[in-house]
């Protein structure tokens, strides 16, 4: 074989490499985003949750409350014209996910509830909250059937981030914890995928 000639040849194996090379990076790629830990798509979940409640905790509420007009956030926001308290735009969301038919759910739940029917209402929950209440940096995953469905449930620690959060809770009058502080844990955020959609 001449020079030209096995040049052109290894050029050409070369290129079957890199092509080869290259598909089955491709498929490894496509099945990855094809099969995302329920873990790591309720993370991200929850991470997108739990931005959009900070923000409007630090851009609206505490930012309004300490402005000379003094715009507050109340639980009773319709009847007294004010904006709603950061858990009341959580489960507004929350809501209307649900009403545009999403597959998943995410509420918001307390072992100190103001309003009872917001503490944990299935063992799943019961259990995530007491552990994240005791390590809030880890989240509590578990498997849990509800209505004859089968879902992925997660728990994450929801922290009173600011002053206004403790200070709303501790001076509720249906509050039965009064001493919240800042980084305190005051409940959880739960999300729920189902297993099979």
């Amino acid at each position: 074989m001449k020079a030209p000639s096995l040049i052109s040849a290894f050029f050409l194996f070369g290129l079957v490499l890199a092509a080869g090379w290259s598909a089955a990076e491709s498929q490894e790629k496509a099945h990855k985003l094809r099969s995302v830990s329920l873990k790591k798509f309720a993370d991200s979940l929850h991470a997108v949750i739990a931005a959009d409640r900070q923000a409007y905790a630090e851009l609206i509420v505490q930012r309004l409350a300490s402005d000379q007009r003094r715009i507050a956030a109340s639980e009773n926001w319709q009847s007294e014209q004010c904006l709603p308290v950061h858990a009341q735009m959580l489960r507004h969301a929350a809501r209307s996910i649900q009403q545009k038919g999403a597959e998943f759910s995410y509420t918001l739940r307390s072992l100190w509830p103001i309003n009872n029917s917001h503490g944990p209402q299935t063992m799943v929950e019961q259990q995530g909250l007491e552990v994240v209440a005791r390590k809030p940096n880890e989240p509590f995953y578990a498997e849990e059937e509800l209505g004859g469905r089968s879902y992925f449930t997660a728990v994450y620690a929801d922290l009173a981030t600011l002053p206004s959060c403790a200070e709303c809770h501790n001076a509720h009058p249906s509050s039965p914890k009064k001493d919240f502080k800042v980084g305190d844990v005051m409940g959880g955020i739960v999300v729920r995928i189902p297993l099979e959609f």
